[in-house]
């Protein structure tokens, strides 16, 4: 018997036949998106006419989305020429440089259209700018923000942010790396004493990060005066890995494999004094430990507060909308 007919060989696409949309699409996204909605479609028109985004035409709309079949290394580096594509175009200008409500508005907005597209992308970005540079503008002095911002915005330098370790979860007092203040040199030690203490699964360790924020517990002279940040450089401009630092990949993940989570020991390494992030406590050239608060509990929740909104903002922008095989932009 021939072939006989069948509906689906005269299938046509639900959007030639359905009835028109009972309210105004536009109004709608406004409504969603809430704000800064033309810096949204720049965000989306720049990432359309880049084949970094590996944009497809049909039915008069453009569809971008990543190609997971890259594997692990593939999409690391796929992850980091977007990065560096959308850095020429500007994405990145203010992030941290441009002060208000509406740059920060703006900011959130843009970070959320980077997350439409592809989550690795977003949660890159957001260690970058939000954990490592969130650390360094809010944690830091004007010291810290004039040596280290501008060039964080302009990805100069790739940041990463060592808080988590092996052993302590989310129980940031508990973690076991130490800095040590060597008054004769001016500088702290910083030290892995025991495999539970190695920073674990962070963000754009395994390969890119040139420099990361390392929470420490600081002792000076035998006392330990609590958890403090510090800025150490991870990797030199060829991102080879820096003396007396180790770094481990966490390999292949379920998910999210277009960032490169990582695990970092430290073996005795020095920086300078003034790379503690002094906001809430500095140490002296001989030593001493000063704080305009003086009780240690409540200096260390004002010293986590700040990044404790730093991980929210990322957490919440970066799953706003469910990933998709595929995104289209069909609102513009």
């Amino acid at each position: 018997a021939g072939l006989q007919f069948s509906p689906c060989l005269s299938y046509a696409p639900p959007e030639s036949s359905e009835a028109p949309p009972a309210f105004a699409p536009m109004e709608l996204r406004a409504l969603l998106d809430g704000h800064h909605l033309r810096e949204r479609d720049w965000a989306y028109g720049a990432m359309e006419e880049s084949p970094l985004f590996c944009p497809r035409r049909a039915g008069g709309k453009v569809f971008v989305s990543p190609d997971y079949n890259e594997g692990k290394e593939g999409q690391r580096e796929a992850t980091m020429r977007r990065i560096g594509y959308l850095t020429r175009r500007g994405v990145f200008r203010g992030w941290l440089t441009e002060p208000g409500p509406d740059a920060e508005l703006r900011k959130l907005a843009l970070l959320e259209c980077l997350g439409v597209y592809d989550h690795s992308l977003a949660i890159k970005v957001g260690v970058h700018f939000f954990l490592w540079g969130g650390a360094v503008k809010f944690l830091g002095t004007k010291r810290h923000h004039d040596k280290w911002l501008l060039d964080t915005e302009n990805y100069v330098i790739k940041g990463c942010f060592a808080m988590t370790e092996l052993g302590h979860g989310s129980n940031v007092r508990g973690i076991e790396t130490v800095a040590t203040y060597d008054s004769k040199t001016g500088e702290f030690v910083i030290n892995t004493p025991c495999e539970s203490a190695q920073k674990y699964w962070i963000g754009g360790a395994a390969n890119h990060a040139t420099h990361t924020i390392v929470f420490a517990q600081l002792h000076i002279n035998g006392r330990n005066e609590g958890v403090h940040a510090f800025i150490a450089q991870i990797r030199d401009q060829d991102e080879n890995v820096l003396p007396n630092i180790h770094i481990a990949d966490c390999g292949h993940k379920i998910g999210l494999n277009g960032v490169d989570n990582g695990r970092i020991w430290f073996n005795n390494i020095r920086v300078p004094r003034e790379n503690l992030l002094n906001l809430v406590a500095d140490v002296l050239p001989d030593g001493k430990y000063v704080s305009m608060i003086d009780n240690p509990d409540q200096r260390f929740a004002a010293f986590l507060s700040p990044l404790t909104l730093g991980r929210v903002n990322i957490a919440v922008n970066a799953v706003y909308i469910s990933k998709v095989c595929s995104v289209a932009f069909p609102f513009r």
